[in-house]
């Protein structure tokens, strides 16, 4: 069978992976280079949360106002269409997630399982598992955040870097820039790459703007937020990722509530990841801002590279992975959560397209 998949983000890249191990040609097309986008994440995997992705509450949305107030964010631009169904998914959230909460749990049970044996054959991509500490002003209101999380995640006050901090259990960390370079290497005699942009997808046939179209017997796309050119709910939200370096020597993951950055120590720098904004264009003025607010917690730092990345969420903070029609496929909306979700959200993809299962519950639907 001959798979085409379009998009060469975390999630495409790991549905190549789990393809060609099953015995399937797979040609993986994207205008960037592979991984690009996805390398900005900060590299935090939260295997029993889900927190990050709850943005359809009112609790979420008072506290994306705050962000907006404090300069964290800033609103420049967002679809209509999407923040229709975002308001409309408030309503039926506590239903949403009561179906899909399992599904959610063995995704991150799959992806936790994929991690550790990629770092067991070779931890070239310098994966840990250990707490992330969360510092805010208002510990208890932290703690009442993490009661809702629907995956009851695991946690205790502690002190550190001299302030009262939450420690989340159940989470891993891993260099996103090291694990791409591992993802490709492993994949780079097995698949073919394509650089070209696409335009459209339609029955069988994947466009391209060179005017060259493509065919496949299946047709996956993964490519984060362009998917909502096929009319798929998905907006883009915009952070930015740093590799740095400082003479602090920050031993552990952080995320400082108050500054709005996460932060996790490697061997040869930190990264540091900050931003949501609902945006797909490029916008260097909010870097300024946060190595300002790295520096009020690491001090003097040096910046060895930035990268931006767009996350794909949907209106309910769930995946979706589905069915469009007979050929073609659908993988995205990770969201902030994607690199924590990408391994196993690609074995449901897969499973599908090989019609081991007939549908997931992330389906397409549950937005009309």
């Amino acid at each position: 069978m001959d798979v085409i998949i379009v998009g060469g983000g975390v999630y495409g890249l790991f549905i190549a992976y789990h393809l060609v191990n099953e015995g399937l040609k797979v040609t993986l097309i994207d205008h960037n280079e592979p991984g690009a986008w996805s390398k900005a994440a900060v590299g935090i995997l939260e295997y029993n949360m889900f927190s990050a992705n709850m943005i359809n509450s009112m609790s979420y949305m008072m506290r994306y106002i705050k962000m907006l107030r404090s300069g964290e964010t800033e609103l420049r631009y967002i679809n209509t269409g999407w923040l229709r169904i975002y308001l409309r998914s408030m309503i039926r959230r506590r239903d949403i997630f009561d179906k899909a909460i399992n599904a959610v749990k063995n995704i991150n049970n799959y992806s936790r399982k994929i991690y550790r044996a990629f770092a067991e054959e070779k931890n070239d991509f310098e994966y840990s598992e250990e707490p992330l500490y969360e510092i805010a002003k208002d510990i208890e209101k932290i703690i009442k955040e993490a009661r809702k999380d629907p995956l009851n995640p695991k946690y205790e006050i502690v002190e550190i870097m001299g302030r009262q901090a939450v420690a989340y259990h159940d989470v891993a960390k891993l260099s996103t820039d090291l694990f791409i370079k591992r993802l490709l290497k492993d994949l780079e005699k097995k698949i073919f790459f394509r650089k070209a942009f696409v335009w459209d997808v339609h029955k069988d046939a994947v466009y391209l703007d060179n005017g060259e179209i493509l065919r496949g017997e299946k047709i996956i796309v993964s490519a984060g937020y362009w998917a909502s050119t096929l009319g798929i709910p998905i907006a883009p939200f915009k952070g930015y990722g740093l590799r740095i370096r400082s003479s602090f020597k920050l031993r552990n993951m952080i995320y400082s509530d108050e500054k709005g950055i996460f932060m996790a120590p490697f061997s040869r720098w930190i990264k540091i990841s900050s931003r949501f904004d609902p945006d797909s264009g490029v916008e260097t003025r909010p870097l300024r801002d946060i190595i300002r607010r790295s520096r009020e917690i690491l001090g003097d730092l040096e910046v060895i590279d930035i990268s931006i990345g767009y996350r794909p969420c949907t209106p309910d903070g769930l995946p979706i992975i589905d069915r469009i029609n007979e050929k073609i496929y659908v993988s995205t909306g990770g969201c902030r959560l994607g690199w924590t979700q990408a391994p196993g959200a690609a074995k449901i993809m897969v499973d599908l397209v090989l019609e081991r299962i007939r549908e997931t519950p992330f389906k397409l639907n549950r937005f009309i």
